[in-house]
């Protein structure tokens, strides 16, 4: 468990990931939670996403914003797909400090995003949303839920555990986190609570 910003991210169980994406702010903040929930991505990377690299069925994440520096391509899970689509439609009227985002880029009011447009914006013109806004707005969530040990890495160490445990070959699980090797993706697997109870039950 992650307390005052060491040790690992808490696992969250599908219940609190639920209610998380819930408690979130409708709009940016919820839709990133929901990707790195569905792609097991960085956090980081869902920032720097752009809408040309999002298409129907996939997300693209290109060289240029992984950490590895592999490209790699996530299939688009049901519940992400409609997200994507109604935040497409949202995206240019959303209000970021009471400047919409078209007001910001000079665009047409409920304009589409063109394809080099940031998913989530920034509050400077061609940039994107920092990791630290949604920290921050995450933590607070977090806090409201009484949800302790969670971190914006959580989605991404809840979603391979969950792919793990059910029994998706690990081969597979690293095609979708980016891992290099069996080692690196091994450090992020791990068990919530009460797997562990059950663990402990079982002797």
């Amino acid at each position: 468990m992650k307390v005052d910003r060491s040790g690992q991210s808490q696992i969250l169980d599908d219940r609190q990931l639920d209610l998380l994406v819930e408690a979130l702010p409708v709009g940016p903040h919820r839709i990133i939670c929901l990707i790195c929930r569905y792609t097991a991505c960085r956090i980081t990377e869902s920032l720097k996403l752009r809408w040309g690299y999002v298409s129907d069925d996939v997300i693209l994440f290109p060289a240029g914003i992984t950490k590895t520096s592999k490209t790699r391509e996530v299939d688009i899970h049901p519940v992400l797909a409609q997200a994507l689509t109604q935040w497409k439609t949202e995206w240019s009227d959303y209000q970021l400090n009471g400047r919409s985002i078209h007001e910001r880029l000079n665009l047409n009011p409920s304009s589409l995003p063109e394809s080099d447009h940031f998913l989530f914006p920034g509050l400077t013109a061609g940039d994107h949303m920092k990791r630290q806004s949604y920290d921050r707005v995450l933590r607070r969530t977090l806090n409201g839920l009484s949800i302790k040990g969670a971190s914006t890495h959580s989605m991404r160490r809840s979603s391979l555990t969950k792919l793990a445990d059910h029994g998706v070959p690990l081969r597979h699980v690293m095609q979708i986190s980016g891992h290099q090797s069996l080692d690196c993706l091994s450090k992020y697997l791990g068990c919530t609570p009460k797997q562990r109870r059950a663990a402990v039950n079982s002797l």
